[in-house]
């Protein structure tokens, strides 16, 4: 059975992961082509769009958001191109490295339980199916760097804390410097995990003083150029812009919207970050996970374990909590695998306690690929057609159509509003913009909000057609709402719902 599931989860994850890659998510996101033509400009260049020599941070958008991921993506650039392939594939090896690094941890956690091995394989394997795993697991964001890196930070420290070989606590300070270099989450979780196991394994750490010390040298070295970086003052901008520091009902308010039930297992209609018509958890994932808190409390399970997932638990959401937006997915990522592991806990439980029949096992099967059918229909087919929007697909469309016609035209115009936001990035990488000859004409001035930007013959700038200039050898790219329904419009460009939001128009109409 053990290896049957292995197989299985190998084959599901695998599916779930690389299937239609390059078309789903159904178009690069804004920060995908910020994240791949910036890693192609590093590659070429060895700058960024602003000329910054090898960032330590991407100010990509006035962002300010550490670079790692971008170095990550820079060999997949190299061997497939500047494309969106590309830029997804560090993230969809690392969610796979991540599957791997949870069954061995769970073997460390539950190192004498005798269901030690099904632990692992279950919990593997919901992380394998999780909707929010494979949802932010297929973008080509450092959120998924973060997470791993977290995960591999944790292993080889229990590794270390029960063999006391260096190698293992050696590899963990260096992956705790490194997810430092991913998500900002990575600043504020980082740090207490590694607080709450030295207050855990204290006893263990006492003992092995002499290499604690150096490899926590090994850490602070590696850290100082990111730290030296975070608290630039550009850097500290992009902190209090999404910093919610006030009032502490606030903060509490948003900690705790990330237990909240209505998030976790349902969608309430158009959700960040969330497969369509799922929460980030299974329904069925709720009695698992309170059978797993409760034999967590009450059952005779190791101390220092059952800690380290109660500190896990409730440390994942601050980074969330104390920022705009909350609940969010994405910044309370490292909340996993946690609710995988419990309700991998609750399932063993169910399955020791009743008597499992082949009629039993045939049920859960047949259950589980509902569920999994269930997942690609709504993430497949639901998610292109229903979101295709917050990635701007029309807007790539309508870059392509550009650059097949800007032979007739003088100049070409693009709306950087609405479904063009930031619409000078995308043509950077639609077009694979010569990265040498961008920087010769001035590279990136600022990457504000609503900033104008010109490139050649290309502007991207609000579209205010009453004062626009009307002559025949101006293309203009907008939105709808830009332009007079009489303008002749040569091609209209829709969303994957089939509704049209954005047009080109000549300016001599």
């Amino acid at each position: 059975m053990k290896k049957f599931l292995i197989a299985f989860l190998i084959l599901v994850a695998s599916f779930l992961r690389f299937y239609r890659l390059a078309s789903v998510p159904p178009s690069p996101s804004l920060d995908e082509v910020s994240i791949g033509w910036n890693a192609y400009s590093i590659l070429e260049t060895g700058r960024d769009e602003y000329g910054y020599r090898l960032p330590v941070l991407l100010r990509a958008y006035d962002d300010w958001r550490p670079a790692g991921y971008v170095y990550l993506a820079i060999p997949f650039i190299k061997i497939f191109g500047l494309a969106a392939t590309a830029v997804r594939l560090p993230a969809v090896i690392l969610s796979a490295v991540a599957l791997i690094a949870v069954y061995f941890l769970v073997k460390e956690l539950f190192a004498n339980d005798r269901h030690g091995d099904q632990l692992s394989v279950i919990s593997s394997l919901l992380l394998a199916i999780s909707p929010w795993h494979v949802y932010l697991s297929r973008l080509g964001h450092e959120v998924n760097a973060g997470l791993t890196f977290s995960i591999l930070v944790v292993l080889f420290l229990l590794k270390f804390f029960r063999q006391r070989r260096s190698i293992w606590l050696f590899l963990a300070a260096v992956f705790f410097a490194l997810s430092f270099y991913t998500y900002q989450s990575q600043k504020i979780f980082g740090p207490l995990i590694i607080i709450s196991l030295g207050l855990i394994f204290r006893k263990e750490l006492l003992t092995e003083k002499k290499k604690v010390i150096l490899a926590g040298l090994v850490g602070l070295v590696l850290l100082m150029p990111i730290v030296k970086a975070s608290f630039s003052p550009q850097a500290m901008i992009r902190f209090r812009a999404t910093s919610i520091f006030g009032t502490s009902d606030t903060i509490l308010r948003a900690y705790f919207s990330h237990f909240n039930p209505a998030w976790l297992f349902f969608n309430s209609g158009r959700e960040d970050h969330k497969v369509p018509g799922m929460g980030v958890l299974y329904l069925w994932e709720l009695p698992l996970i309170l059978i797993g808190v409760y034999q967590l409390i009450r059952v005779k399970l190791p101390r220092q374990s059952k800690l380290l997932i109660l500190s896990w638990v409730l440390i994942a959401p601050l980074p969330a909590g104390i920022a705009t937006g909350a609940p969010h997915a994405m910044r309370t990522f490292n909340l996993l695998p946690m609710p995988q592991i419990l309700a991998a806990l609750g399932a063993v439980t169910l399955m020791t306690k009743l008597k499992i029949s082949r009629k039993a096992i045939f049920v859960l099967g047949a259950f589980l690929f509902f569920n999994l059918a269930y997942l690609y229909h709504n993430y497949f087919v639901n998610f292109p057609r229903e979101q295709s929007d917050s990635f701007q697909y029309p807007l790539g469309q309508a870059i392509n159509y550009a650059l097949t016609q800007e032979g007739d035209y003088q100049k070409i115009v693009f709306s950087n509003q609405q479904h063009g936001y930031q619409s000078y990035m995308f043509f950077l990488f639609f077009s694979r913009y010569d990265p040498s000859l961008y920087q010769k004409q001035g590279g990136t001035i600022s990457g504000g909000f609503n900033e104008t930007h010109q490139i050649g013959k290309y502007e991207f700038r609000p579209i205010n057609w009453p004062e626009e200039e009307k002559s025949g050898e101006i293309l203009y790219v907008g939105n709808l709402i830009d332009f007079p329904p009489e303008a002749e419009s040569p091609q209209t460009f829709k969303l994957l719902d089939g509704q049209p939001v954005v047009k080109a128009v000549k300016g001599g109409s």
